[in-house]
C-alpha cells in the first residue's frame, strides 16, 4: 500500500491522518467541513470519490451508520480495496458491511482507538483491531503508525472492545467523581485524595490522569465529548445485556450518561459529567 485515504478529520482524525507520512504513505483526506493545512503534508481531495484511486481507505466517523453510508458510495464509485474502520461503531453494523463487502471483492477491518487526542498527536494511542487474519497483516505496518496495535478477534470485535472499554472507563470514572465529592464533604482537600487513592487499590485512570488535570480543577477540556462516551456505553450495554453478564450497574450507567447529556449538551467534555455530580457553587 502507498496511497492511504482518510475520510474524517475532526479532533481525532486531524491528528491521525498525517501520522503515515512519517512511515512513507501518502494520504488523500476527506472531509466535506473542513480541512488540514498545506504544512500537514496530507492532499486534501475536494470529493469523496477521489479516494477511490487509494489503496487503502481509513475511516475516522461519527459512527456506524455513517461509515457504511460512506463506504457504499466508495464502493459504488469502483473503489474495491480495504476499508478500516477506525470509529466507534455498532458491531452488528459492521458485521453487516463485511459481509456486504466482501460480495463485492472489498474487504474490511476495524480498528477503534483509545488514548485521546494527546496520544493521537504522538502516534501512541491503542489500536484495537478486528478482522481476518490476512486482512490485519496486510495493514498492520500501517496500523503501527498510529500507536500499539493488538490484534483482538475477528471482524467486529475491535468494536466491541472498544465500547467495552469505554463502558469501564465510564463506571470506573462516575465511581471516582462520587468518591471525590464525599471526600471534600469529609473535609479531605482534593489533592490529598488524589495522592492517597493513586497509592491505593482504588486508582484508576480517572484518578492518575483525569482527576487533577480536568475534574478537580474544572476545567473539563480532555478533548473526549460526552455524547461519545455516552455513545459507546450505550453498544457495551446492550453487547452485556445480549451475552447476559447485564448486573444493575449496567442499565444505571447508561441511564445516567443518556441524562447528562441531555442536561449538559451532547458538546460537554465527558469529564464534564461532574458537573452533574457535584455542581460548581456560583
Amino acid at each position: 500500500m502507498k496511497l492511504i485515504g482518510f475520510v474524517g478529520l475532526g479532533a481525532m482524525g486531524s491528528a491521525m491522518a498525517p501520522l503515515p507520512l512519517k512511515a512513507g504513505y501518502n494520504v488523500m483526506g476527506f472531509d466535506p467541513v473542513t480541512s488540514l493545512n498545506e504544512n500537514s503534508g496530507v492532499r486534501m481531495a475536494s470529493r469523496l470519490i477521489d479516494l477511490t484511486e487509494c489503496d487503502a481507505i481509513i475511516f475516522m466517523l461519527p459512527d456506524g451508520a455513517v461509515v457504511t453510508n460512506v463506504a457504499r458510495e466508495l464502493l459504488t464509485n469502483g473503489f474495491n480495496g480495504l476499508f478500516i474502520d477506525m470509529s466507534s461503531s455498532q458491531p452488528d453494523s459492521t458485521i453487516a458491511l463485511g459481509h456486504e463487502l466482501e460480495d463485492n471483492e472489498a474487504r474490511l477491518i476495524d480498528a477503534p482507538v483509545s488514548g485521546g487526542r494527546k496520544k493521537a498527536v504522538l502516534g501512541k494511542l491503542m489500536v484495537m483491531t478486528g478482522g481476518d487474519q490476512i486482512n490485519f497483516n496486510s495493514a498492520r505496518r500501517l496500523l503501527e503508525c498510529f500507536g500499539n496495535v493488538v490484534h483482538v478477534g475477528p471482524l467486529a470485535a475491535g468494536h466491541a472492545m472498544k465500547a467495552l472499554n469505554n463502558y469501564v472507563s465510564a463506571a470506573g470514572m462516575l465511581a471516582s467523581m462520587q468518591a471525590l465529592a464525599t471526600a471534600e464533604s469529609y473535609g479531605i482537600i482534593s489533592e490529598t485524595f488524589s495522592k492517597v487513592i493513586n497509592g491505593s487499590t482504588g486508582r484508576n485512570n480517572t484518578t492518575e490522569v483525569k482527576l487533577e488535570s480536568y475534574i478537580i480543577s474544572r476545567r473539563y477540556d480532555s478533548g473526549f465529548s460526552l455524547s461519545l462516551m455516552a455513545k459507546d456505553v450505550t453498544i457495551a450495554s446492550k453487547l452485556i445485556n445480549d451475552a447476559g453478564f447485564d448486573t444493575p450497574i449496567t442499565a444505571a450507567l447508561n441511564n445516567y450518561l443518556s441524562e447528562a447529556v441531555d442536561t449538559l449538551g451532547p458538546n460537554t467534555d465527558h469529564t464534564g459529567i461532574y458537573e452533574m455530580v457535584n455542581p460548581a457553587i456560583n
